[in-house]
């Protein structure tokens, strides 16, 4: 049986860090966990749903996969909805981001900036998914981690696209120099000095960085770096 993993690697990352903010922020507990493994069964589910869509010559092949990780992630998910019905309506809330991408799947668009903007808005509701499970409530500290969970995958997105797809497109590098400028910039004018610190590795690592000869790998081992730096500077001062 082929497993048809995602081979989406930055989704890995939009997936595990609101998440994980959002658990580090509340009152972490054991439930955080068996959530988590359910949500990642069904992220692996949009593998062979997302393959079908690009080949649908593929046909049944996609089903026993899809069904395996259909059945693990509802073992682990339907306990913690029966204890918080209320997340039910944070999946239906996050629903129409995901029907999107699978629409540009389908028209073969999906590495629109738009489109990533959109799964990344849909996976930053995972910091509203564990803030209720760890304080019965959505405080509004979920939505301000939330707000700078989204600046700053955003701003993950400007970066790659620089390397890859808007390679040699001067007006498109322009624009991501001045939201990372943005993303130092505004938070300072706001009074929040940590939030800035918080995002300048970002924006310091997008123009200290040479525009030629990276490697894929590196790239992404570079952005990893960033999103771990990100977390325990959040931890850390905020």
């Amino acid at each position: 049986m082929k497993l048809y993993i995602p081979r989406e690697h930055g989704a890995w990352a939009m997936l595990i860090i609101p998440y994980l903010l959002g658990s580090l922020f509340s009152n972490t507990t054991w439930t955080h966990f068996i959530f988590f493994i359910g949500i990642l069964s069904f992220y692996f589910a949009t593998g062979p749903v997302l393959s079908y869509i690009r080949k649908p010559k593929l046909g049944k092949s996609v089903v026993p996969a899809l069904l395996l990780y259909i059945l693990i992630g509802s073992l682990f998910i339907i306990p913690v909805l029966i204890k918080y019905p209320f997340l039910l309506l944070l999946f239906l809330m996050i629903s129409p981001c995901f029907l999107i991408n699978m629409w540009f799947a389908k028209l073969k668009k999906e590495r629109l900036f738009i489109n990533d903007v959109i799964a990344i808005i849909g996976f930053s509701f995972l910091v509203m998914f564990a803030f209720y499970i760890g304080n019965g409530e959505i405080p509004s500290q979920a939505y301000f981690i939330m707000f700078l969970n989204i600046s700053f995958f955003i701003g993950s997105v400007f970066h790659v696209k620089t390397f890859i797809r808007e390679r040699g497109n001067k007006r498109f590098h322009k624009l991501s120099n001045f939201y990372h400028g943005g993303l130092i910039i505004v938070p300072v004018l706001l009074g929040l000095p940590f939030v800035a610190l918080a995002l300048a590795v970002s924006s310091i690592k997008t123009w200290i960085m040479p525009k030629k000869n990276i490697k894929p790998i590196t790239l992404g081992l570079i952005e990893l770096g960033n999103s771990v730096a990100f977390v325990l500077l959040l931890v850390l001062f905020i």
